[in-house]
């Protein structure tokens, strides 16, 4: 399967504008890092769990799967979704990974656009 390249690039704008706004203001590219080896990560789990489900072998647990996305390699899983077509199909899956998906999204809007004033006052 194809992975919808313009869907994942436009689900990165926040993230890698807050990264260049990060690297701008701190000088520190942390947080972009943290993306690029999180979804590193995520992607090899979940070649590893289609694999170990072709074979029969015991999966990794969706939890874990779901663990790696929400500290940041929901676009590795996102690519990895499409190209082994792997969780796909599973709603509940779906749910919680867009959800995961969402959440980011939330959380830069809020640091870019709000200064971080919503986040600050629901964590309390």
């Amino acid at each position: 399967m194809k992975v919808p390249w313009f869907r994942l690039l436009l689900l990165l704008i926040l993230p890698l504008i807050a990264a260049l706004s990060l690297f701008k203001d701190y000088g520190t590219l942390w947080i972009l890092c943290a993306y690029i080896v999180a979804s590193a990560i995520t992607y090899y789990f979940y070649w590893d769990d289609k694999r170990r489900a072709k074979v029969g072998e015991w999966r990794i647990p969706e939890a874990n799967l779901h663990f790696w996305s929400l500290v940041g390699g929901w676009p590795g899983a996102f690519i990895a979704q499409q190209q082994f077509r792997h969780k796909t199909k599973k709603l509940s899956f779906q749910f919680m990974f867009w959800l995961i998906v969402i959440a980011h999204q939330l959380m830069w809007f809020d640091w870019l656009i709000l200064d971080g004033k919503w986040l600050m006052s629901v964590l309390g």
